[in-house]
């Protein structure tokens, strides 16, 4: 667990992005998440408006930190950062979820996310 003061630095560094929102809901334009979910709680304006009122909750690792809501923000806010930040807080506070756990342990004993693979390998392509 992380010490307190780590957890302190995070949410005051959280608040100064979540503050300077203003609401617009821009950010939810291009957000992959909303766009499927179509839930206000889980666009990247609802996830500011609860950091910004002290709420972590694990619903912050519903985002894919693609950036497409920094892309669309037009105060340039850094909401990716705020996200991972938040995550941090949540580690540290004890609510991180299972999968990520799972993910970690993998990379740490497989040097990869899914675990030991077995097998003949196919290539993995993207986008």
């Amino acid at each position: 667990m992380k010490n307190d003061v780590e957890i302190d630095n995070a949410i005051e560094e959280i608040k100064e992005i979540s503050e300077k929102c203003v609401r617009c809901g821009m950010c939810k334009a291009l957000c992959p998440v909303f766009l499927v979910l179509r839930e206000e709680y889980i666009s990247p304006r609802g996830k500011t408006m609860m950091l910004d009122k002290g709420f972590y909750e694990k619903l912050i690792y519903d985002c894919t930190l693609c950036k497409a809501c920094e892309e669309k923000c037009p105060l340039g806010l850094k909401l990716c950062t705020e996200f991972r930040k938040a995550r941090k807080v949540l580690v540290g506070k004890g609510k991180e979820t299972s999968e990520n756990k799972e993910m970690m342990k993998n990379v740490g004993k497989y040097g990869n996310p899914f675990g030991q693979i077995t097998g003949k390998v196919k290539k993995l392509y993207c986008c």
